[in-house]
């Protein structure tokens, strides 16, 4: 009997033992499995090239729909900007890229300096100040007599980025219907304020 006794002891000690071991480690298999997995890593920006080609597409493709010819300056801005814009922004690129990528379009002669920075204020206004003092910019609103103003207001976008304002004026021309009785009545002759020319700088083809 005593016997019995004792083995039954040791049988209880081998036990627990075992318990004792097995419970870290099941409580560690448990953990494991609830761990919350990494954060997936950002998606990479798309090539310099394929925004080119994006931003070229898409400007093409805007001016290439019936009656462009006849819009108004404004009405051809508005309608390259938009297609400029959604198509970048269906890239996925960030607002660093985007920025670079309409610089460089400015530069090559693709888009005007103002769809330029009204697609930066649409889809990547982080950036937008930094796109309007490029040298590409600034030298082709030189070269047109075009002036463009960028102002970044207190208010913010649903994601959190700054508002942005973008004022755009074509070159100003001269009216010389009154030159005699101007010049007669030695007053200077009126200038008047041009819409914005998107296609003023752009050697793309479907500026003609």
């Amino acid at each position: 009997m005593e016997g019995a006794v004792m083995a039954s002891n040791r049988f209880r000690a081998v036990a627990i033992s075992l318990a004792v071991a097995i419970a870290p480690v099941s409580a560690g298999h448990v953990l494991a499995q609830t761990a919350p997995a990494p954060a997936p890593a950002p998606a990479a920006d798309p090539s310099p090239q394929a925004l080119q080609s994006a931003i070229a597409a898409a400007a093409a493709e805007a001016a290439s729909q019936p009656g462009f010819a006849a819009l108004s300056p404004a009405a051809k801005l508005a309608a390259i900007q938009a297609a400029v814009a959604s198509a970048l922004a269906a890239t996925g690129a960030s607002p660093t890229a985007i920025g670079a990528a309409l610089v460089q379009a400015v530069s090559s002669g693709v888009v005007s300096a103002g769809v330029a920075l009204q697609v930066a204020a649409a889809v990547a206004p982080q950036v937008a100040t930094t796109v309007a003092q490029s040298s590409a910019v600034q030298t082709q609103l030189a070269a047109t007599g075009q002036t463009a103003t960028v102002t970044t207001t207190a208010a913010t976008t649903a994601g959190g980025a700054p508002s942005v304002l973008v004022s755009l004026q074509g070159a100003a021309s001269t009216n010389n219907a009154g030159d005699a009785a101007a010049g007669g009545a030695g007053g200077a002759n009126p200038v008047t304020p041009a819409p914005f020319d998107p296609c003023a700088g752009v050697i793309a083809a479907y500026c003609g």
